[in-house]
């Protein structure tokens, strides 16, 4: 048994095809799995509020070529996916706005299977090919980040090849045309994708890979990468100052239990998204208990194991450093596929019944997350699902043009507002530095009513959201309207967490007359 798994790691597990009717069976897998995948990630792709990341991306795109440049130089964005997109744009689509670049997102997704199933599950019988795909298309952090108009799903896409094709090579450093040259390019190509997958792979396979390839190979697959990269080096040298000095908001009070909330979040949204039912979070040990006996399984050398495990280390402290709690789990994405093969070894470690019953658990917890997901419901993080569109709608059918629109620029998606409100009303970001533009735009004596969207939650250093908002509406008649209600357990956890009170809503509307 233990031998038979470890040739699964490795692809050496051969299987055989006997009779048409088997035939048949296998080579559907993989189209039966686009199908299936395809009818989730192109439903209603305008489901979700457009938020300011997606935001910058459309306006970025929609520039010229030479245009882009200069703006993702100062933004530190790595331009390979914009210029896809960019291309992407020209192409006549059934969907416009957001929902074109989703469109292109989950395109991508659906390449990642292909390459997932190609690369790293191809010599695999057809029962347990079966399973490993029917875990990878369903997953419901791939159907939530596979959906975004950013570059997730295509960092996915390059990694899942790339890790592939440099363990290839490792396995025959000789090859330097036929292995090493494509494990080269395509490592390029991620990191001009977005840096931290593609950081974070190269120093996994040169930790793990370096004796193996021997000092001269090493120095010229990096010499050449370096060339290869030297046009933006520069802007990844800002990258590393931004990532330096990155500071998201905390949840918690201590540091330590920060992280344990990152990296509990992480593990969660990787293994059942988030948008599940309560009961749903009891499953998440299991997995990652199955997962990991997966992940203990022995191989033949050379394993691609070491060189996953030190690239999803830098990985994620790469990311932890980079953002807040929330967003940890979409700059991993690209280790799902990863996750998803160490879950499908794990439970073939299982006798039939077992692993049957335990796959059923994991598919059907899949599927309640992606229910919810499409009404909306039991968002972890509410911010995806904030109604910014209805607020803006109600704000511009309401407001006159001597109004003032004050937007939460610290925890809500201020962006978003303006983005959704269109031209004709005065909006001012709340942040640090914009007391005097408040002031200005508050106390203008044509000024009428004053709006204020913000989160429920100040995060902001001294509370100076609460104190710009308070100083704005002094002397006026105010009304709040609230919106998204946390979900019970979310707020018993967040007080447990936080040690604070919890707020009841996510976001509200203070109108200010």
């Amino acid at each position: 048994m233990t031998r038979m798994l470890a040739r699964i790691w490795t692809l050496a597990l051969d299987f055989n095809v006997d009779g048409a009717a088997h035939r048949i069976r296998f080579n559907l897998l993989l189209p039966l799995a686009l199908f299936a995948q395809g009818l989730l990630l192109f439903s209603h792709l305008d489901l979700l509020d457009a938020w300011g990341d997606e935001i910058f991306t459309q306006n970025v795109v929609t520039r010229s070529l030479r245009e882009i440049v200069p703006i993702l130089q100062h933004d530190i964005h790595p331009p390979l996916y914009f210029f896809l997109l960019h291309g992407w744009t020209r192409i006549p689509l059934p969907w416009t706005g957001i929902a074109a670049l989703r469109a292109f997102s989950a395109v991508m997704a659906l390449l990642s299977t292909v390459l997932f199933d190609q690369f790293w599950l191809r010599r695999w019988r057809p029962a347990h090919r079966g399973l490993a795909l029917a875990l990878f298309v369903f997953s419901p952090c791939l159907l939530l980040y596979g959906r975004m108009a950013r570059s997730y799903s295509m960092q996915t896409a390059l990694a899942i090849a790339a890790l592939f094709l440099l363990w290839h090579w490792a396995k025959n450093p000789r090859a330097v045309f036929a292995r090493g040259l494509p494990a080269w390019a395509t490592l390029v190509l991620l990191l001009y994708t977005h840096y931290l997958p593609g950081l974070a792979i190269l120093a996994g396979f040169v930790l793990t890979a370096a004796r193996r390839l021997g000092l001269i190979r090493m120095a010229a697959f990096l010499t050449a990468t370096l060339a290869a990269y030297a046009p933006w080096i520069p802007t990844l040298a800002g990258s590393f100052d931004s990532w330096r000095h990155a500071a998201g908001y905390d949840l918690t009070p201590s540091p330590l239990l920060e992280q344990a909330l990152k990296l509990s979040f992480a593990i969660t949204s990787l293994s059942i998204g988030e948008s599940f039912a309560p009961v749903v979070l009891l499953l998440v040990p299991a997995i990652i208990w199955i997962a990991w006996r997966g992940w203990r399984v022995r191989t033949p050398r050379p394993s691609p194991l070491p060189m996953v495990a030190a690239a999803a280390i830098a990985g994620y402290i790469g990311a932890v450093r980079w953002v807040a709690w929330p967003f940890v789990a979409a700059r991993l994405l690209w280790l799902l596929p990863f996750l998803i093969l160490a879950i499908t070894i794990g439970l073939l470690r299982f006798r039939t019944p077992a692993r049957s019953a335990l796959a059923a658990a994991i598919l059907l917890a899949f599927a309640s997350s992606t229910f919810f997901y499409f009404r909306r419901e039991n968002f972890v993080n509410l911010g995806y699902v904030a109604p910014v569109r209805e607020i803006a709608n109600r704000v511009r059918s309401e407001a006159s043009p001597r109004d003032v629109v004050l937007a939460d620029a610290s925890n809500a998606d201020s962006e978003a507002i303006r983005y959704y409100l269109g031209n004709g009303l005065k909006l001012v970001p709340l942040h640090a530095g914009s007391a005097v533009p408040v002031k200005e735009a508050t106390s203008a004596a044509d000024a009428g009513t004053i709006w204020i969207v913000r989160n429920t939650r100040d995060v902001s250093p001294g509370g100076f959201l609460t104190a710009l908002a308070t100083e704005a509406c002094r002397g006026r008649a105010s009304s709040e309207t609230f919106y998204e209600p946390y979900p019970a357990w979310e707020r018993a956890a967040m007080k447990i967490v936080a040690g604070i009170p919890a707020p009841q809503y996510f976001y509200q509307l203070t109108v200010c007359r």
